[in-house]
């Protein structure tokens, strides 16, 4: 392999001496080449602007988004999709309908051979990805799942879920088997909704967060866990990890502003000491992402546009474009945004050197 590499570095540097500057740059834009836009097609039952989760794959090829509305929000449960596509050419390749309530969330195992979906009917289904080919179905009871998140060794994944406020001490975090589809063990986040969870980097530890402002750290070998966060006031909606492990941050709206001010926390994973705080003016949070070398987060909000918060300079760049749910490529050369029911593909490098 690194022999290939060396020999395709060397055929790009003699072909680039000859080429012009114009032609030079040519192949260079071909070289990052993606699609600009993915547009989710018109459904008949009406989820067609609902896009609740995406993910690129580990290879940063594809790009897996689902959607649909939740049923506690309706009369009647409406079915959502979920599709895959190539990055490269913006081709469809793998529509998946077997949802008998909208689409929760998406996640491609880390070895980059399952994709699993999640939905509020309760479901969680593991796609082969060389055929598309269900592996296995996974049914919970009575609960719709939110969030989901592959271990680092793609053996087994952790499922967030809504439970009711009757059921104030059913677990709503769950793990399961890949491979069998069994459920290992449950646990109690102790928070009505789940909003996010993820596994740290040795896969012994896992991280989740409940709408109702609270953060905690689980030790999956002790069952034992340890609170990061749990305010009065602030109403969560999304939350992740930085790729080293370090840091956790969660995002939401504190109550008395009735979603006009969305506010930020960073913390450190291992003392839990708040590290950086963000508060600004604007519509809900909805997602909030680490780039791959962990140097920004990036910001979305409803009726906003996206913002780079950059964490060691404190820089702000505001982008153009909308977005509600959003998704950084594992290379970190593209930022995926999702709002009503197009997905825009972007080149982050570029975005940061504009401003």
């Amino acid at each position: 392999m690194l022999r290939i590499l060396i020999s395709g570095a060397m055929w790009l540097t003699l072909g680039f001496s000859h080429l012009s500057a114009e032609d030079r740059s040519d192949v260079r834009e071909k070289s990052r080449s993606h699609a600009q836009s993915l547009v989710i097609p018109e459904d008949p039952n009406g989820n067609t602007s609902v896009i609740s989760d995406l993910e690129f794959s580990s290879d940063s090829k594809m790009l897996a988004v689902t959607y649909g509305r939740f049923r506690g929000l309706l009369q009647k449960p409406d079915p959502g999709q979920a599709i895959v596509w190539d990055v490269a050419s913006g081709k469809r390749l793998a529509t998946f309908n077997s949802f008998k309530d909208g689409g929760s969330s998406v996640d491609f195992s880390k070895d980059g051979k399952l994709l699993a979906t999640g939905s509020y009917d309760g479901s969680v289904q593991f796609w082969r990805v060389k055929d598309w080919s269900r592996q296995a179905r996974i049914e919970l009871d009575s609960e719709s799942v939110t969030t989901l998140d592959f271990s680092p060794d793609s053996t087994s994944i952790a499922v967030g879920t809504i439970v009711g406020e009757e059921d104030a001490l059913k677990p709503n975090l769950h793990l399961y088997k890949v491979a069998t589809g069994r459920e290992m063990k449950s646990l109690r986040c102790p928070a009505d909704d789940v909003v996010g969870v993820q596994f740290s980097l040795d896969g012994k530890s896992l991280v989740c967060a409940g709408m109702r402002g609270v953060v905690q750290v689980w030790n999956v070998q002790t069952d034992t866990s340890r609170t990061i966060l749990q305010p009065d006031d602030l109403m969560l909606f999304s939350m992740a990890v930085s790729h080293d492990g370090q840091l956790i941050a969660a995002g939401g709206s504190p109550f008395q502003y009735k979603h006009k001010k969305w506010q930020i926390q960073i913390w450190d994973t291992e003392s839990g000491k708040l590290k950086q705080d963000k508060t600004e003016t604007g519509g809900m949070l909805s997602s909030i992402r680490f780039t791959p070398d962990d140097r920004w987060l990036v910001i979305a909000s409803r009726h906003c546009k996206v913002k780079l918060w950059n964490l060691s300079t404190s820089q702000n760049i505001e982008l153009s474009q909308p977005g509600i749910e959003i998704a950084v490529s594992p290379d970190g050369k593209l930022l995926a945004l999702a709002a009503e029911n197009k997905v825009a593909i972007l080149d982050f490098e570029k975005l940061i050197n504009e401003k």
